[in-house]
């Protein structure tokens, strides 16, 4: 019968991949031949790196998890207004700066040339002056309080445009100062401006709130 010795002496443990390598001699009985098994370590086990970027939260030292920032959508730009336009006589309806400031603008009539009211009161040489009749009603729930000759400008054919001037003409009323107007209250008078003999009216433009509310109306004068 033969007899398997395993070898305590002379035969290490290998730590590969912390598998150990166990080398067992076999001898036969007859001390003629023997054999030798050999067991070999298993093969280290190998961590291969992602082939991509990890999704979800992004790790950070402390251990916490922080969420990848959402991208944000672009915003479009607000639409522009679109000036309304009328003619001589027609009526365009302003909002105002203030919540509930509406007021109906109708351009009446222009006086070209008009006449100044006093005789000393004349425009310089080579100007003369013209005149717009403007009506304002107010159809909103505030009050209209402002001079309405800080909105009016007057543009001509090269598109020049003036500011109202302090004369005071015969072939009507003018806007005299601050007008307070209330809910279902109107108010006319004349806007009067000193230009060139020889420029052509083109347009009129009126806007709320001493002209700085955005919507501004424009009548065709020409």
């Amino acid at each position: 019968m033969g007899l398997i010795v395993l070898l305590a002496v002379g035969v290490p443990l290998l730590l590969l991949g912390g598998c150990a390598a166990v080398v067992m001699v076999v001898f036969s009985d007859a001390g003629s031949s023997r054999e030798s098994v050999v067991t070999e370590a298993d093969s280290p086990n190998m961590v291969l790196p992602s082939s991509g970027p990890a999704s979800g939260p992004l790790a950070v030292e402390d251990g916490t998890a922080q969420q990848e920032p959402a991208q944000q959508q672009p915003t479009e730009p607000p639409a522009q207004q679109e000036q309304p336009t009328a003619a001589v006589g027609g009526t365009i309806t302003l909002a105002g700066r203030d919540p509930g400031l509406q007021m109906a603008v109708t351009v009446n009539q222009v006086v070209n040339p008009a006449s100044p009211a006093q005789d000393f009161m004349k425009p310089k040489t080579g100007n003369k002056v013209v005149a717009v009749q403007v009506t304002l009603s107010n159809v909103g729930q505030a009050v209209y309080n402002d001079s309405p000759t800080n909105g009016a400008m007057l543009i001509d054919g090269e598109g020049q445009q003036y500011r109202s001037t302090y004369f005071d003409v015969r072939e009507g009323q003018s806007y005299g100062g601050i007008s307070t107007i209330n809910t279902g209250d109107t108010r006319k008078g004349m806007i009067v401006y000193e230009v060139p003999e020889g420029a052509k009216l083109a347009k009129f433009q009126f806007g709320l709130n001493s002209g700085f509310a955005q919507q501004k109306g424009e009548w065709t004068l020409g």
